[in-house]
């Protein structure tokens, strides 16, 4: 619907006077729908002043509006911000203590190393093995022998025997030391390519991810020795008179005599 504003003016007379009539009639169309209205001067500018009024008003809360929104959106990124700077430092915490865990370990294990390697070279001027620092620290302690194990049984003859070999190797390390705490170090000096088995012509398997040295029954070994000499049995023991570790081993064929460890 158009509605127009209009102000009518009077005769000279009623301008003289000063005086403006509001026509509150409404003028319609044909159909007798309104289409325009007229109000005085005063009315008009009161209306324009509330639109005003209202354009202000509503100005005021978009800007308080945009503050809420900016001021709550500042407060997510602080929250962010802060939870991510809580997390970095729990990480950086957590690889502090890490490094430092890691660093301790190694200076046990450098300290321990020291301590074995002093242990060894004790050992060795003890009992008369040169030279003391570089002397493996291993000697045989009893015979080097060939033994018999129980290989399988016959329903006929009963048990059936093997020819194998035995030797007690004397380790240089105390007897005072726990055998959870001294094993490995002995399994290290066994293993490798310049270990004490290489020495002795001896092979040996390993348990699947573990550095411990299988053992198991003749049986057990012969089946995946493919004709060559393994280590199948071994057993830890400490010598009263020496008062050093000793390790027995067991293998499916004759050990080597070995010249520096025959002192």
């Amino acid at each position: 619907m158009a509605v127009t504003w209009l102000i009518e003016k009077k005769g000279i007379a009623g301008a003289v006077a000063g005086g403006f009539t509001k026509l509150a009639d409404r003028y319609g169309d044909e159909k007798g729908e309104a289409t325009h209205v007229r109000m005085t001067v005063e009315e008009y500018d009161q209306l324009i002043s509330n639109l005003n009024a209202y354009k202000k008003k509503l100005s005021k809360e978009e800007t308080a509006h945009q503050k809420d929104v900016k001021d709550i959106n500042d407060a997510a990124v602080a929250y962010k911000n802060k939870a991510n700077a809580e997390a970095q430092a729990k990480v950086d915490a957590a690889e502090a203590r890490a490094n430092a865990a890691e660093a301790e370990r190694d200076r046990q294990t450098n300290l321990n190393a020291n301590l074995l390697r002093i242990t060894r070279e004790r050992a060795n001027a003890k009992r008369g093995l040169q030279p003391k620092k570089s002397h493996i620290g291993y000697r045989f302690s009893g015979k080097i022998m060939q033994t018999k194990t129980i290989s399988g049984h016959d329903k006929k003859e009963g048990a059936i025997y093997t020819d194998v070999w035995t030797a007690t190797l004397e380790t240089p390390y105390d007897g005072t030391i726990p055998i959870n705490q001294i094993r490995d170090r002995i399994f290290n000096d066994l293993k490798g390519s310049d270990g004490i088995l290489e020495k002795l012509y001896v092979k040996y398997w390993t348990y699947k991810d573990s550095d411990v040295i299988w053992k198991g029954t003749y049986t057990e070994a012969v089946e995946d020795a493919k004709d060559q000499n393994y280590l199948f049995d071994y057993k830890f023991m400490v010598n009263p008179k020496s008062k050093l570790w000793e390790v027995q081993i067991t293998t499916l064929k004759s050990i080597r005599a070995l010249a520096e460890m025959m002192a």
